[in-house]
């Protein structure tokens, strides 16, 4: 499953639909690739089409722009490859699924790529961009992912008690 968020991500959109990304997947197993891809319509139409050409391609390449909640889409995943929005790697990583990262860099400041980048540093997810997806699904598939913590429902209160000195 690959998700955009709530706008589009274009470059992404292409990597995942490209016909070397769709053979990579098919090469290690996957029988269905379903993305959410926003405003990038257009581009998941095109290469849609084009890839239902390929006679050969054993891959269903599934897509919607938006819906109300993704979270069974998640759920019924297998990997998951996401924007950088940190609701959409939190959401993932409790949940928990493999979870590859793309960050956006032509949003302001390259925030996205700070989080990302953190967040494989601690060995949650494999932090990537669109020019090398196929090499990070590669490395996915050997790489054993740490789990995400559950939430502590304490802490802000703790540090607000802290703080207030009681």
């Amino acid at each position: 499953f690959v998700t955009v968020g709530s706008t589009g991500f274009d470059s992404l959109v292409e990597a995942c639909t490209a016909a070397s990304f769709l053979n990579a997947l098919e090469r290690l197993g996957y029988k269905t690739l379903l993305i959410q891809y926003g405003s990038s319509e257009s581009i998941f139409k095109r290469n849609r089409n084009n890839s239902s050409n390929d006679n050969n391609s054993k891959l269903t390449l599934q897509g919607y722009a938006y819906k109300p909640s993704i979270t069974q889409d998640m759920e019924k995943a297998s990997l998951v490859i996401s924007h950088a929005g940190s609701g959409s790697i939190l959401q993932a990583l409790r949940i928990p699924k493999p979870l590859i990262v793309v960050s956006n860099s032509l949003l302001m400041d390259n925030h996205q790529q700070e989080l990302a980048q953190a967040m494989s540093d601690k060995g949650y997810c494999i932090c990537s961009n669109p020019s090398n997806l196929i090499d990070a699904v590669d490395e996915l598939s050997s790489k054993e992912l740490v789990r995400l913590p559950p939430p502590s429902t304490s802490a802000f209160a703790n540090l607000l008690n802290t703080h207030m000195g009681f």
